[in-house]
This record gives C-alpha cells, sequence and structure tokens, in this order.
C-alpha cells in the first residue's frame, strides 16, 4: 500500500512545519509520500519550506503562482500522487497524533466499501470537533433558516444538520459528510468521482465531494480510534462569511439541483425580512 498526504499552505509555514514533523514521526512505519502545496503565499513560506524539507526525500514542495482556492490547491497535490492507493488531504493547522495514519490504513483495507473516513479531531484543548455531519438537503437547509431546528428540536431534530445526540469520542459510523481538515480517500473513489471541485473556493466541497461518494456507491465512515488536533483557523479570510454564503449556495445547485437552490435562497430572504421586521 502507498498512502499519498497532500498539505496545503497559505501563509502559515510555521504551522505547516509543525504538521509536516508530526506526520514524518506518524509516517515512518509506511509507505508515505508528502507534497506540501503553497497555494501562492506572501509570507515567503515557499523559502521556509523548502529549507525545511531539505535532505528528505519522501517530501516535496509544489509552489503554485496563485491562491486558487483550497479545492484547486489539493487537486494539483493530488496529480502529484495520482497514484496512490490511499490519499490523504490535511490542513496545515494538524498534528497528526501517533498511529493515526498506521490505523487509518487498515480501516479502509479491511472495509472496501469505505471511499472517505476521518479520525477523531480534537481542539487544542482536546475537546471533540464536530466533523461528521448530515447532508444539508433543501428541506433541512430551509428549516434551519427559520430555526426550527433549535427551536423545536424534537418536532424538527432531523433537520439539524450537526447531527447531536451522538458520542464523536467513542462511537464510529457512517455519516453523510466528513470535514476537510483530515480527509483520508480511496484512491479508487478519485479515479470513479473525480477530483474536489474547483468552482468551491473555501468551504463546501467536502460536501459535494461526499455527496458524489455516496452517488457512487460508497460511504462516508467515521471512527474515532486514531485522533488528531486542529487547531483551526490557519487560513481564514476576511471574506469568509460571503464565502460560506455561496458555498451554500452551490452545494444546494450542484447536489440537489437550481431549483432547490432557488428555494433556498426564497427561504433565507424571507427569513431575513422577517428578523427585520421583528427588529
Amino acid at each position: 500500500m502507498t498512502l499519498g498526504i497532500v498539505i496545503l499552505n497559505y501563509n502559515t509555514a510555521d504551522l505547516t512545519v509543525d504538521c509536516l514533523r508530526s506526520v514524518l514521526e506518524d509516517a515512518s512505519q509506511i509507505s508515505a509520500r508528502i507534497v506540501i502545496v503553497d497555494n501562492g503565499s506572501t509570507d515567503g513560506s515557499p523559502q521556509k519550506l523548502a529549507a525545511e524539507i531539505a535532505g528528505t526525500p519522501c517530501v516535496e514542495l509544489l509552489p503554485l503562482p496563485r491562491n486558487g482556492g483550497f479545492a484547486c490547491g489539493n487537486n494539483r497535490g493530488i496529480e502529484r500522487l495520482g497514484d496512490a492507493d490511499y490519499l490523504l488531504l490535511l490542513n496545515s493547522d494538524c498534528i497528526v497524533h501517533r498511529g493515526c495514519l498506521a490505523t487509518c490504513l487498515k480501516i479502509m483495507e479491511a472495509d472496501k466499501g469505505i471511499g472517505v473516513m476521518s479520525c477523531l479531531v480534537k481542539n487544542a484543548d482536546g475537546s471533540p470537533q464536530n466533523v461528521a455531519r448530515k447532508f444539508p438537503t433543501p428541506i433541512r437547509a430551509i428549516l434551519t433558516t427559520f430555526g426550527l431546528p433549535t427551536r423545536f428540536p424534537r418536532v424538527f431534530a432531523f433537520a439539524n444538520t450537526e447531527d447531536p445526540n451522538w458520542d464523536r469520542t467513542t462511537c464510529g459510523r457512517d455519516v453523510d459528510w466528513l470535514g476537510g481538515a483530515f480527509f483520508f480517500i480511496r484512491g479508487a473513489v478519485l479515479q470513479k468521482c473525480g477530483p474536489l471541485d474547483e468552482e468551491f473556493f473555501f468551504y463546501g466541497e467536502d460536501i459535494e465531494f461526499c455527496h458524489r461518494v455516496w452517488k457512487r456507491g460508497y460511504r462516508c465512515h467515521y471512527d474515532p480510534s486514531s485522533s488528531i488536533t486542529h487547531l483551526g483557523g490557519g487560513s481564514n479570510s476576511p471574506n469568509q462569511q460571503e464565502r460560506r454564503r455561496r458555498a451554500r449556495d452551490m452545494v444546494q445547485r450542484k447536489c440537489y439541483g437550481r431549483f432547490a437552490a432557488a428555494l433556498v435562497r426564497c427561504a433565507d430572504a424571507t427569513a431575513a425580512r422577517m428578523r427585520a421586521i421583528l427588529r
């Protein structure tokens, strides 16, 4: 088995170095190749990273001329590792815990139906992050827009995309979609599903990709028997709210069609008007 790891860097050289060192410690017992993709950084990252990986033959630095977004940067790394049996897309602000990579490989090898998996992802304080959620189907998106799953959880619990009420520290299960901070993908799935959708810039690409994985007959699986720490916020941008809104709209359009996207936009506009009137 071979594992290809893509670490995407954008103005986070120090975080990326810490991430790489944790990966190299854990990858010593497996056949791993690592590509650090620099997504058009402007802080001198390529020079810092080149110095860090000098003399490390399993690590390659791929500098890109511009920041094309999360999907674009990861896809360029995937192209360099296209013949790997498995690929891991790993955020630069993550620390991989000992044994994580080998455990994930064993799980994927034991269950050929898993297309994408994630492990237990912890915050810096050790608390679990929610990286396993339900798809934002049109009905769930509309009900959430009006706050109904929160206000009336007994009636509208099915629409809560956060999928609460199960312990992510002890319980492994199949889920609708997984967050992209730690995205462990079967190589054959990429061949069948294609790469990440580069129309997304930052947010939403993980949802859309997992939607394709399920459509192609594979499963998305969460397993807490191994873990990483995700510090979070390493590459956030000042206009992230607008990017979230656009990504939400694209997820509806690409996964459920233009009519569904239009319905959700109408619900958003109606909810915004209602809030204005109440104010």
